[in-house]
């Protein structure tokens, strides 16, 4: 199931959209930053207000002009949090927008397993086109997801089909023990 977010553009990352749209250059969003601290943010933040883990866009495409889709791989294992607020960052390090809620977590990120985030962030707010995404990762690991995710499958019901037998067995040597 997906949530829809509404991210706040913030101050300084407006201006640094106007600075590199003035130049003729686009902003660059290069991380998303995780934090776990619940609250309601509004144009000025500068930062999360505990940000646990920044994370590199693993992938990322313009879907049209105001709207660009990013994904990123939080595969930290040895966090766990409740991801309460989310920072996207541009490649000079400055937050251009961020989302927190008082009262509800996005998600829960395990030390036992990667935590894979996908958004599509509106930015009516910007000039059209003036944003773009810097892919930081080798994103094949999130090609391979799909085969993965049929492989543990295909395991887990042969591991299945093995204890019912086993257990079919069992109960046939306790029936000619008796």
């Amino acid at each position: 199931m997906s949530e829809a977010i509404t991210p706040i553009i913030t101050d300084a990352g407006l201006q640094a959209v106007f600075n590199t749209h003035n130049d003729g250059v686009q902003a660059v969003i290069s991380h998303i930053a995780l934090g776990d601290v619940q609250w309601t943010p509004d144009q000025t933040a500068t930062g999360l207000r505990a940000e646990q883990q920044r994370v590199p866009i693993a992938e990322g495409a313009r879907v049209q002009s105001h709207q660009i889709h990013v994904v990123a791989l939080a595969d930290n294992n040895d966090a766990t949090y409740w991801v309460n607020e989310l920072g996207f960052y541009l490649e000079d390090g400055t937050l251009l927008a961020i989302w927190a809620s008082e009262d509800e977590a996005l998600a829960w990120k395990s030390s036992s397993t990667d935590l894979s985030l996908a958004f599509d962030l509106v930015l009516k707010a910007l000039p059209p086109d003036s944003v773009t995404v810097n892919v930081m990762v080798d994103p094949s690991h999130l090609q391979l997801a799909e085969e993965l995710t049929q492989m543990a499958t295909a395991q887990i019901k042969e591991i299945l089909r093995g204890m019912r037998m086993e257990m079919r067995v069992h109960a046939l040597e306790k029936a000619i023990a008796a």
